[in-house]
């Protein structure tokens, strides 16, 4: 017992002191915490502190930006700047820029749709492609994440993940995108053709039946149990009248 009282009493403490500790990393933050805090403030807000922000800032804090979502001509600067520093990235710091950015599935996704925005965020996915994914790809970094990632963009809202797709595929450069990948891609495509064709049979299915339905339905207000009958069906009905009454000539006949 005394010594369940002396844990309790030691765990207070130190959960006094981390409260103490906290408050006061608040009221005097370093430096370094400070600056990326206001890097990520300017990077956020944008206004005249954001070219600077975008030199200054690391790689983490342009990812995070884009993450918390910007308008697309702001999110446009911040990917040129990612771009622009591929080639000052060793293979091990590249591929995490990849992984990140495959993550995000290319960013395509940040924002509100909003028609222009959606245009310019497909762009921006392609520059991170080229300029970032297809040279780790090429290296053969990254294959899982492409054979989740390539289907996830095909099946993007508003078709903008597609056209991402048909204009990597279109390119004269290598896709990078794998075997497994490009099967995913295929399994992708081909399950979505299917779900089309069952769609189409069904429809044809559900107009033949209304289709007969119709044709056998009386009319509803006083019309003496007539049938509706169509132009084409009527012209059915015509004909089978006329066959009905030449076969009782011919039984009539051929009973003289």
């Amino acid at each position: 017992m005394v010594d369940e009282e002396m844990l309790e009493e030691t765990m207070l403490e130190e959960q006094g002191a981390d409260q103490a500790a906290e408050r006061a990393d608040q009221a005097h933050p370093t430096a370094p915490v400070a600056g990326a805090r206001r890097l990520r403030e300017a990077l956020r807000q944008g206004g005249e502190a954001f070219p600077a922000a975008l030199r200054e800032a690391d790689d983490g804090l342009l990812l995070s930006a884009l993450d918390d979502g910007m308008p697309a001509d702001r999110a446009t600067r911040v990917v040129v700047e990612l771009v622009r520093r591929a080639p000052e990235r060793g293979p091990e710091l590249a591929d995490a820029v990849c992984e990140k950015v495959l993550l995000a599935r290319l960013y395509l996704d940040a924002g509100e749709p909003s028609g222009a925005d959606d245009r310019l965020r497909a762009r921006n996915a392609l520059m991170l492609y080229d300029g970032l994914v297809r040279p780790c790809a090429q290296r053969g970094g990254t294959p899982e994440l492409l054979a989740c990632v390539v289907p996830a963009l095909w099946a993007a809202r508003g078709g903008a993940g597609r056209e991402v797709v048909r204009r990597i595929v279109d390119s004269r450069q290598p896709t990078g995108f794998g075997e497994r990948a490009w099967k995913e891609l295929f399994t992708s495509a081909a399950e979505e053709c299917r779900e089309h064709e069952a769609a189409a049979a069904t429809a044809a299915r559900r107009g033949a039946r209304r289709w007969w339905l119709r044709l056998g339905r009386p009319r509803r207000e006083g019309d003496g149990g007539r049938i509706d009958l169509q132009p084409g069906q009527l012209w059915v009905s015509v004909l089978l009248g006329v066959i009905s009454v030449a076969l009782v000539l011919i039984v009539v006949l051929a009973a003289r």
